[in-house]
This record gives C-alpha cells, structure tokens and sequence, in this order.
C-alpha cells in the first residue's frame, strides 16, 4: 500500500474516532463478569460456567469469556488486548474473545503464565477451532477451559521428572567435559552463531535514534509544564533523567554520523558502532521510563484534565487571534527575502491551523470522555468507572497540549525569522567589510617583499569572488541574507587561515572575537530554525536531518563555552553549528517534500497532527515507514515503555496471545 492510500485511511480512522456521537456497535469494553455473551449463543451455559470454575479451582487461571457478533473490522486480537487492558485483567486472568459472525476469534495470556506459547497454540487448534468450525459456541470455551487445565497440570506433575532428567544430563555432560578439556584446548574455535544482519542492525539504530529523539521533545515538553505549575525543586529529579538521556543519545546520533565519513569504515567498524548506538539508546530509553511513573503522579493529568481542557481553549483562542499577523509577516518576509530560512517558515501559519483545528477536535473528544465519566459516576455504576473515559480524556487533553505547543512554535518561528533575516542582513553588511579589509591586509603583505605565506593569494582570490558574488545577490530583489553570511564568513576564515602567521595572538584573538560577535547569532538563529521545523514535523523526518541538528547544537554549545577562553576555536564551532544546522533543515525539508507521497497531499488537521507526531500510525512505525493503526502518539515523559499510556489505572504487565479464523 503506498503511503496516500495508507493515511488516508488512517486519518478517515482518526476522524470518525473524534466525530462527536459516533460510537461502535461492538467496541473494546469492560468486561462485566467471567463471560459476557453479547452474540447470545452460549446454550449450555451450566457446563460453561462449572468448565471455567474447575480450571481456576485447579490452576489457579481465570478464563473471561466474551463472545459478540462482530469485531468491527477490529483485527482479533486488537480488539482482545484492548478487552483485557479495558478489564484490568492481571496476571492470573486470562482472556477468549470470539466474533461469531466474523468466524474469528483470539486469546489473550498474562507474560508470567504457565502455560508456553506452544502449549497455547495447541489448545487452540486441537481445542478450540474444532468445536468453534462446528458453531458450538459452549463446548469451544469448555474445551479450552479443558485443555488449558490439561496443559498447565502436565506442566506441574512432569516438574519432578524434568528436573532428574536434567540432573542426569547435567552429571554425564561434566563428566564428559572433564574427559575431553585438554582436546578441546588445542580444537579449531568453531564460527560464532550469525548474528542480525548488518542491514537489520542499521534499521533497528536508526529506528531508537528517532524514537528516541521524539520521546525527549515530548519529555522536554512535559517537564517545562510540570516546572511551570509545581516549580523547578519539583521537576528536578526528572530533569537529571532527561539530561543524562539527551546525552545519550546526542553521543549516539554523533556515533551515526561517523558512519557516513569518507572513507567509509569496514564493517566490523560498522558493527561496533551501532552496537554501541543501540545500547545507548536502550540506557536514555530505560532512563527516561524509569522516571515515568512518578512523572504521572506528579502531574495527574487525569484528575486536571476539565482544568487543563480549559486552559488550552484559552491559549488555543489566543493563538488562532494570532494568525492573521503571522499570515502577514510571513507574506512580508516572503517579498522581502529568499533561501531556505523564509521558506522554511512559508507553511508555517497553515500547519499552525491545522494544529489548532486538531486540538479542538480533541478538547471536544476530551470533554466527552469525561461527561461519560461523570455520567457513570452519577448513576453509581461502579463495575464500569475503573478510569477508561477519564483515561481516554487524559490521553485527548495531552494530543490537544501537544498541538497547541507546535501551534505556539510555528508561530513563533514566524516572529523569529523576523527579527534574524534583518539580523542576518545586517552581519552581512559587517562581514563585507570584514573580509574587504582582511584582502587589503593580505596584499599588504604580498606586495611587502618578506615571505608569503602559503595560500595567502588563493584565499585573496577567492574572498574578493566571494564578495562580487555576494553584492551582486544582495542587488537582487529578495536576496537571501543568511547564505550570504556563510559564504563570507568561509571566505574569512580562509584569509584568517592564511594570514596567522603574519600576526600575533592578541591581534588573532580580538579579530576572532570580533568575526564570533557576528557568527554566534547566525549560528543560533540556523540551529532555532531547524530545530523548530524538525519538531513540529517530526512525523516525517527521518535520522540524517536529526543527527545533523544534534550535530549542530553539540557545537553550538561548545561555542558558547568557548567564547570567552578561546575565541579562535569557538569561532570555528559556532561556523561548524551554523553548517551542520542549514544541512539539517535541508535534509528535512526533503523528508517532508515526500512524505505522503509527493508533498502534494492535504488532508487537513488530521494530516498535520500525524506529521507533527502527535498521532501515531500512519508515518512511522518501529523499524521504518509504514503499516500500524492510528492512536493518540507522542506520549508524555518517557520513553518507549510509556508511549501512548493512560496515565492511571492497574492491571497486569505485558500480555501475549493468538487466535486466527475458524
């Protein structure tokens, strides 16, 4: 399926998810009792309820059983995972569901059972499928209460028989080393087992590094709320996590651009480095989980979400009155100047919109949620008033926070472009006559008879082309202000370079701080603006875009450090951010330009939100592009483990199941 077919239908899923009163016949609930028989078919249900009863009573397994008509168009086991989550079943419960008009059906099993996948599997074809192919609804479930028990009472009465099996294996195995120790000292060493593919190995890397960077913009995010409404004492304990985690992965995304240096490494070379990339990513990814609990209690977004609600409709209003003067500056900047730094912010007051548009949608949803809730409260149905509504609100109320934070980093990426093209314009001004007197400088010394120094006259050439060129583009009707900048500032350096040796250090070091009081902001200014663009797209961005931003803000910061020590050296950081950040926004916007086929598909704020990464689904899925139903993305703080959580409720850990068609 290409990727418009593919999220088109994943934003038709969103949008009839949202759309105020559409609900589904047949959808993931609470399950109220051991068997719910929605379809009605049980006939024997005495048998049914004695089967089940017997296996707990011997296993200590519970089997819930659900039996409905259809999963609409749900696969099987979604909709029982889903059951079970809603059920909080834990990890003695397990799960049957059966669509009886579908002919399909799925189990679903707590991680720690005792019972293997195996054994599970062959309950379900020799148990189960037979009588489910015959339409014998209560004699399917009295099977698989049957075989269930079969299978894990084996388990325990073979415990001891295995265990002086394994004795036995153990002693004649020692024996046998001890007897054959020497030979095997002087044995040729047999290959290693292969291991992943180096293909495998590169797809599972890129894939953390780009969850991994959109789980601490997502942290970060959420950390700047909680320090805002708890104060920074509060927030300090997750903030030591996410700095330690960006560290990671900022070493990690460095590692991956190490792989793309001429000469290329071997690849054992390869292989240790995204080895070394994987770990780093899995450490920031436990990290930041670790941390996650305690963050949702922290914030109890579930018991705020009416009063967070409230307060994103208010910023939300504020931000839509913002529009129209955004829409003007851009149209501005936009018959004012060229290059990639005004049009990186052309769609910005469209893709804000769309983000508005979308947190609407998902504040009503929010609000339905939690009338629901209420509602159940009020009637005093406690079996069903577990948190799922107000659970679902919390995660709506987040997509809505979410949205309105790329709304407000748009705009403001408007307002900042702004004021940096002026800025930009102006340091072009400045460096021209920079680099008009390092030229006179060098032929001061070429003309002065002593020794030249080694490519002095080719940097004089290329610094008077460099400043033609750059005159000639400001003439122009819209010039492009920024690139100018760079282009001087390499013409710079490169007569700086050339001319070291003619001057002392106190005249190099206040030159350097002069050329870094014009270099910083233009740096500053490229890593904001690639940096804003990549997050609020970063649905579509793939790790070449980001490891070069992260590149970028490395040597940006050591910039800074640097600034006042060694002028020199941060001068050459600062113009080392100010490159790596214009590759990044280019190989951004490239990812974005095809993402959904072409750059020509519009599907309004459901598209935005997915590209923004606030639905997850149809952009990305672990591994690569493609495939995955649509849910409530982005996540809070954490990482991988937390992606997508309801932030309360209990139930058991993971769960595994099976199931397929009859």
């Amino acid at each position: 399926m290409t990727r418009i077919p593919r999220l088109a239908a994943l934003l038709a899923l969103v949008a009839a998810l949202l759309a105020p009163g559409v609900a589904w016949a047949q959808a993931p609930e609470r399950l109220a009792g051991q068997v719910t028989d929605q379809a009605g078919v049980l006939d024997d249900r005495a048998a049914v309820d004695d089967a089940l009863g017997e296996l707990q009573e011997d296993t200590g397994i519970q089997l819930f059983v659900v039996l409905v008509d259809s999963f609409d168009g749900t696969p099987a086991q979604q909709w029982t995972d889903e059951t079970a989550r809603l059920s909080d079943l834990g990890d003695r419960d397990a799960l049957l569901a059966v669509a009886t008009g579908d002919r399909a059906y799925a189990y679903s099993f707590p991680d720690d059972s005792r019972l293997t996948d195996s054994e599970l599997a062959d309950v379900a074809a020799d148990d189960i499928e037979p009588a489910l192919a015959k339409n014998d609804w209560s004699g399917a479930v009295i099977a698989a209460a049957q075989g269930y028990g079969k299978a894990a009472g084996a388990g325990s009465s073979l415990t001891w028989v295995i265990v002086i099996i394994v004795l036995v294996i153990v002693v004649a195995l020692a024996w046998v080393f001890l007897r054959r120790r020497s030979k095997a000292r002087s044995a040729p060493v047999p290959a290693p087992p292969a291991g992943p593919s180096l293909a495998e190995l590169t797809d599972r890397a890129n894939a953390l590094l780009i969850e991994l960077d959109d789980d601490l913009r997502a942290s970060e995010r959420e950390l700047e709320l909680a320090a805002g409404q708890y104060g920074a004492a509060a927030a300090e304990p997750f903030r030591a996590a996410l700095a330690a985690s960006r560290q990671d992965v900022a070493e990690a995304f460095r590692l991956r651009m190490t792989l793309d240096e001429m000469p290329a490494p071997d690849e054992a070379t390869r292989r240790r480095t995204l080895a070394q990339i994987i770990e780093r990513c899995q450490a920031a990814d436990a990290r930041l989980d670790a941390e996650s609990e305690s963050f949702d209690r922290l914030r109890d977004l579930e018991g705020r979400a009416a009063e967070v609600a409230d307060e994103l409709d208010r910023r939300r209003t504020a931000l839509e009155a913002a529009l129209p003067a955004a829409a003007a500056t851009v149209q501005d900047l936009l018959s004012r100047y060229a290059g990639s730094s005004v049009t990186g912010i052309a769609a910005n007051v469209d893709q804000a919109r769309e983000r508005l548009t979308f947190a609407a949608s998902a504040l009503t949803q929010a609000r339905t949620d939690l009338g629901d809730a209420d509602a159940q409260v009020s009637g005093g149905d406690s079996a069903t008033v577990p948190g799922g509504d107000r659970a679902e609100a919390a995660l709506a109320v987040r997509a809505a926070e979410q949205a309105v934070d790329q709304a407000d980093q748009l705009i403001a990426a408007v307002n900042r472009a702004a004021v940096d093209l002026p800025a930009a314009r102006a340091a072009v001004d400045a460096l021209i006559a920079e680099v008009t007197a390092e030229i006179a400088a060098a032929r001061a010394v070429l003309g002065g008879g002593g020794a030249v120094p080694a490519g002095l006259g080719g940097a004089v050439s290329a610094g008077e082309q460099a400043v033609a060129e750059v005159r000639a583009g400001l003439a122009a009707a819209q010039p492009d202000p920024v690139a100018a900048a760079a282009r001087l500032q390499a013409a710079d350096a490169a007569l700086d370079d050339a001319l070291a040796e003619a001057r002392d250090t106190a005249e190099r070091d206040s030159r350097a701080r002069s050329l870094l009081a014009q270099a910083l902001p233009v740096a500053r200014g490229e890593v904001a603006a690639a940096d804003d663009f990549i997050t609020t797209r970063r649905g579509a961005v793939d790790t070449g875009a980001r490891a070069s931003l992260s590149e970028a803000q490395r040597h940006l910061a050591l910039a800074e450090s640097l600034a006042a020590s060694d002028p020199g050296a941060a001068l050459t950081e600062a113009q080392q951010a100010q490159q790596l950040a214009a590759h990044a926004g280019q190989v951004a916007r490239t990812d974005v330009q095809g993402w959904g086929g072409g750059g020509g598909f519009d599907a309004g704020s459901f598209a935005g939100a997915v590209l923004g990464g606030i639905l997850a689904g149809g952009s990305r899925s672990r591994g690569g592009f493609g495939g995955g139903g649509a849910n409530w993305g982005g996540g809070g703080f954490g990482g991988s483990g937390s992606r997508g959580r309801r932030t309360g409720g209990g139930g058991g850990g993971g769960r595994r199941g099976g199931g397929g068609r009859f």
